[in-house]
């Protein structure tokens, strides 16, 4: 215990310390375990009815319905705290955060392409470069799926270029990618450039 929390309390440890220990009548009786065998017919397990088969139609229908639901939120997408302050800079007029906007859609789309090159000729070093810069932009935006995932590559892409971490590398530009899509669109909805 801290001095300054025993300055204000000095008699608590002594009161624990001095407490007797408690009796066995202060305890609760053991409970009872119950015989399967002695359970009144009321309580006795009905059984269930077998679930029924689903025809592939409707299985294909709850797939869609499932990837709708599990659809992020803005909050996974976009880190709405980063986000709302650069809305605050802006004067009233959206025109700040729109130049940034498209300024970012713009350097997403560049950068892709140059990782794409990169991918293709297996530079790693180059692919690492790029993965930091995006992590970077997409970091000052808000958008942290993205940023996330590009610090993932940015690490990964940073290894020895083996067949394993060509298949990694490829497979987080490939989610990246997606998570990019989807904050495409809540920036364009946000503010339309």
């Amino acid at each position: 215990m801290s001095p300054a929390l025993r300055a204000r309390s000095p008699n608590i440890i002594d009161d624990i310390v001095k407490r007797p220990p408690p009796s066995p009548s202060d305890k609760a009786p053991p409970q009872k375990k119950l015989d399967v065998k002695s359970r009144p017919a009321s309580e006795e397990s009905t059984p269930k009815a077998a679930s029924p088969i689903t025809p592939a139609k409707e299985k294909s229908d709850l797939k869609e319905v499932e990837k709708k639901e599990n659809k992020p939120s803005k909050h996974d997408i976009i880190d709405m705290e980063v986000f709302d302050q650069i809305v605050e800079l802006d004067d009233g007029d959206s025109s700040f955060v729109s130049a940034m906007v498209t300024e970012y859609l713009g350097q997403v789309d560049s950068t892709f392409n140059k990782m794409d090159k990169a991918m293709e000729t297996k530079d790693l070093i180059e692919i690492s470069q790029l993965g930091h810069f995006l992590k970077g932009s997409s970091a000052a935006l808000g958008v942290k799926q993205v940023s996330l995932t590009c610090e993932k590559i940015q690490n990964i892409a940073k290894g020895t270029p083996t067949d394993k971490t060509i298949e990694e590398v490829t497979s987080l530009l490939k989610r990246v990618k997606e998570e990019y899509g989807a904050a495409k669109i809540w920036l364009l909805e946000y503010c339309p450039t």
